[in-house]
């Protein structure tokens, strides 16, 4: 019986030791900074990004869209969009595509946007984008005003 209480005893401090051993007091520190709409800043370079002169060819969705000073974000969720090599645009969602176009002017300041099909689309479509910044993940765009979407890849 006294054998019993000891191997009782044993497994009682082994298992103290253990639930002692992992919780630490340790500093936690917190994540890195995830890459969200409400803190990027699309004039800005960010970690691991390169800067390009062109469109990066890929498939892209919309990080951010202010239209006239509102936020029309959740618009574009669950679209993608095809930046094609050769300037063809072709944006998806549900399954259902739109095709149309893209161009940077030959300065490479100003964008062209000309696709629909829907009211979100429509409102996309536009020749005076001002392109902010291009990287190889990132398309940042701006029109006068408020005006301003982010693509991302």
């Amino acid at each position: 019986m006294k054998r019993n209480h000891l191997t009782t005893l044993y497994l009682v401090a082994v298992a103290a030791i253990i639930g002692m051993s992992s919780c630490t007091k340790e500093n936690a520190s917190a994540p890195p900074p995830q890459t969200q709409a409400n803190n990027l800043n699309e004039d800005v370079l960010q970690s691991g990004e390169v800067s390009s002169a062109v469109v990066v060819p890929g498939i892209y969705s919309i990080l951010k869209f202010i239209d006239t000073g509102n936020d029309i974000t959740t618009d574009y969720s669950g679209y993608t969009f095809d930046f094609q090599s050769g300037g063809t645009l072709v944006a998806t969602k549900n399954g259902v595509t739109y095709t149309g176009t893209w161009k940077e002017n030959s300065a490479q300041t100003k964008m062209a946007i000309s696709i629909s099909g829907t009211a979100a689309l429509k409102n996309l479509s536009d020749d005076s984008w001002k392109i902010v910044l291009i990287t190889d993940h990132r398309i940042s765009l701006k029109k006068a005003g408020p005006d301003k979407v982010i693509f991302v890849m």
